[in-house]
């Protein structure tokens, strides 16, 4: 940078403050924070727990044991493992492609479905067609 008359000014660093750090000074600046660190995080222990118990004024809980297939209503098991809807479904095939009971007492029964479509569609040929 030039001045107004045309002249350099020269731009010094500052010199070096020479006189040491205190070691108290610093000292005091880190119990400081570690007194304010400690004194959040008990408050904040403090505050999880009071919140805890409002929100399970019992107490804990006992975990429900592993190994169950259904635990309160999560299923818990493998699919691999899970067979019940093939099961489901073997039953309804076996029930739509078989003969069984509906009502005994009321003496109705139910057919496989192959011959349930003839008997309807034999129906509809004898009277004369569809609707």
């Amino acid at each position: 940078m030039s001045g107004e008359d045309g002249s350099k000014v020269e731009w010094k660093t500052p010199e070096r403050d020479e006189r040491p750090v205190s070691g108290w000074r610093v000292s005091g600046v880190l119990a400081g924070a570690l007194i304010l660190f400690t004194f959040f995080g008990v408050g904040t222990w403090a505050q999880l727990q009071q919140r805890e118990k409002n929100l399970n004024p019992a107490g804990p809980t006992q975990p429900q044991p592993l190994g169950k297939a259904e635990i309160n209503i999560v299923n818990t098991g493998l699919f691999e493992l899970d067979t019940r809807a093939e099961d489901e479904k073997a039953e309804q095939r076996k029930r739509l492609h078989g003969y069984g009971w509906v009502d005994r007492d009321a003496g109705v029964v139910h057919i496989p479905i192959e011959r349930a479509i003839e008997r309807v569609v034999g129906e509809q040929r004898r009277d004369g067609g569809g609707r």
